[in-house]
């Protein structure tokens, strides 16, 4: 996304964390006018590239915008190509935000979590496998000092969790009824800090995870500790949609034994 504004006047630095002030977290001035202009930049840049990443993931509303942003505490990473001073590049967007969760484990227990969440993240399409999404990804778990797979997503595209898989080795998905996504190592003890178990009245519901690269959605075939289950086998499975943003008609089923 193109911006005719000389970028480098209100943004320090390549990756900028913009909070629901809409500014720059590191953004100084006395002057009102520059302050004006700065948060004018800014509200336009969130509209455009809510937009964009809307679009991109086949949305009929935009999950970032400036007017949702003000009236919540989540924070947006911005990407830039800053330019030589007389104008810029918006080259990515990544948004988060705390949410108190409940999610259940593979033994179907349900978690009370108060979790970072990935809510919205875009790439530029002119940009994109270029490195620069694991680059503000990274940023982002280094500015927040979290581990990615302490992270709950919401609604990821088909793309966002191949990424995941890709550069973090987070493959097995463990289904939720909220649209977000955690994965195993969620669970893990390492991992339970802020978790309030809650116990369930499903005692014989066992869920299970599917693994993205076991799993092949074509043909319907889902893969539990090594054995495949073929969709139209009658057996007691439990199915549920596994809605994501371009592939809705995913399935994911846990077993009740």
């Amino acid at each position: 996304m193109n911006v005719n504004y000389p970028l480098r006047t209100i943004f320090k630095h390549d990756i900028t964390k913009i909070t629901n002030a809409l500014l720059p977290e590191d953004f100084t001035s006395a002057d009102k006018r520059t302050v004006r202009i700065a948060s004018d930049v800014v509200v336009n840049i969130l509209d455009e590239m809510g937009i964009l990443s809307a679009k991109a993931q086949d949305l009929q509303k935009p999950i970032t915008s400036w007017d949702k942003l003000r009236n919540s505490d989540h924070h947006v990473y911005l990407l830039f190509d800053r330019g030589d001073g007389s104008g810029g590049f918006v080259m990515g967007l990544l948004k988060v935000g705390r949410k108190n969760l409940y999610v259940f484990d593979l033994e179907g227990e349900c978690h009370e979590r108060d979790s970072l969440c990935v809510l919205d993240f875009y790439i530029h399409e002119s940009v994109q496998r270029t490195g620069l999404g694991r680059k503000l990804f990274e940023h982002m778990l280094e500015h927040e000092n979290i581990r990615p797979e302490r992270l709950a997503i919401d609604r990821p595209s088909h793309k966002f969790l191949l990424f995941l898989q890709k550069h973090y080795g987070l493959s097995d998905v463990v289904s939720q009824s909220n649209n977000f996504v955690v994965f195993t190592a969620f669970f893990d003890k390492y991992n339970r800090d802020h978790i309030t178990d809650i116990p369930s009245n499903q005692e014989n519901n066992h869920r299970t995870s599917i693994s993205l690269s076991t799993a092949d959605y074509s043909t319907g075939i889902y893969y539990w500790t090594g054995h495949p289950l073929l969709s139209s086998v009658t057996a007691s499975v439990n199915c549920a949609t596994y809605v994501t943003r371009n592939t809705p008609h995913q399935t994911v089923c846990s077993l009740r034994r």
